[in-house]
């Protein structure tokens, strides 16, 4: 069909735009990561529209082989903690947006879009609630709506619940390119299997990254290290206190803050709180000052290997012989960079007052650049 010639090199794309369109308008689906959208689920919506169009190209239904992998992907959802609603939902969405894309003639496609849904969707529901009879999946599901609604500011009447929150917000290490689609979902279900074990610690995924609320009594750099042991290495995470439920989104909005302005500033994996980030925090604001601390990195704008001296510098604590290893230059080199700053800036990162200055000016210099 000419249909089916047109629309398989746009698989990619087409799946692309039916995940967008789930998560638009299915709740549920923005509980996840966005990386498992983009990446995991893509994959899966891809390799199930290509199925469908291969059955139409070769006029036939497709194969109980075939079926396994989709059937399989629909019932991890489980694991995920997504109702079944919204799993089954994802199909009629998913073939609305590829009936929207169909050119010509829709009679003939259509009809086996029809039969293909009625192959699947069966199935799927079948393989997922299977699944979900061997996991604590109502407790799971209850807890994840639950960090959401406190997280969204929405009453919750609980008496078991504290009413005091550490609002714990993360980003699992960046994956290596090679790792596939999978990678990332593998990684923030272990996370959320291995704290579902805590106890009163509530786990849900917002954006690009996890989100914990930790109750009182619970310590949470010690939850903090367990999503470090998980992923195998340091996250970068940021924490923020909520005295009331009703404090819960102002102060999930600060952790927030305060994680962009950590990883912003390059600041080395590990937990974060404000006390941490104070004067980089204020820098952060606009203000003249800051612009005026900015500019007085300007005129080292086309010298970027005395930026990255100065930055080295100032992050070994003033230590010439960790900035030159961290640079990994000969430390007279980096004696003679340091030179060079102090000619061109006029400020001599070796002395206290101007060591202060300089590091004040870097944080300002590095976030006009961020928001440049």
């Amino acid at each position: 069909m000419d249909a089916v010639d047109a629309l398989f090199p746009r698989a990619g794309e087409i799946a692309a735009a039916m995940i967008a369109r789930c998560a638009a308008e299915v709740p549920a689906y923005r509980l996840l990561p966005a990386s498992v959208l983009a990446g995991d689920l893509v994959a899966n919506a891809r390799a199930v529209f290509e199925l469908f169009l291969t059955t139409v190209a070769e006029d036939r239904r497709p194969t109980a082989d075939e079926l396994a992998l989709p059937i399989a992907w629909g019932a991890e959802r489980a694991r995920d903690g997504l109702p079944l609603e919204a799993v089954l939902k994802i199909y009629p969405l998913a073939a609305a947006v590829a009936w929207e894309l169909v050119p010509g003639d829709r009679a003939r496609l259509g009809a086996r879009m029809l039969d293909f849904l009625g192959e699947v969707m069966p199935r799927v529901a079948e393989a997922y609630l299977r699944e979900r009879d061997d996991l604590d999946w109502e407790q799971r599901e209850d807890r994840q709506h639950l960090a959401a609604s406190l997280l969204a500011g929405r009453p919750v009447r609980r008496r078991e619940l504290p009413e005091s929150y550490d609002v714990v917000v993360f980003h699992l290490p960046a994956l290596p390119a090679s790792s596939g689609s999978r990678a990332a979902t593998d990684l923030f279900r272990a996370v959320r299997s291995d704290l579902d074990g805590q106890p009163g610690v509530l786990v849900t995924f917002m954006g690009d990254g996890g989100v914990l609320l930790v109750p009182p009594g619970s310590e949470v750099a010690a939850v903090a290290a367990r999503v470090d042991r998980v992923c195998g290495r340091p996250c970068t995470a940021a924490a923020s206190r909520a005295e009331t439920h009703a404090d819960i989104p102002a102060a999930h909005s600060e952790a927030v803050e305060i994680l962009a302005l950590a990883e912003d500033l390059h600041r080395p994996p590990r937990l974060y709180r404000l006390a941490d980030l104070a004067i980089e925090y204020q820098l952060a604001q606009p203000s003249p000052a800051r612009d005026a601390l900015a500019r007085v990195l300007d005129p080292l704008a086309e010298h970027p290997h005395l930026i990255d001296a100065l930055r080295a510098f100032v992050a070994s604590g003033y230590n010439r012989g960790e900035a030159a290893t961290a640079l990994n230059i000969h430390r007279n080199t980096l004696t003679y960079r340091l030179g060079r700053i102090q000619l061109i800036t006029g400020h001599d990162a070796t002395r206290p007052a101007d060591a202060r200055h300089l590091a004040a000016a870097m944080t300002a210099y590095d976030i006009a650049r961020q928001n440049g």
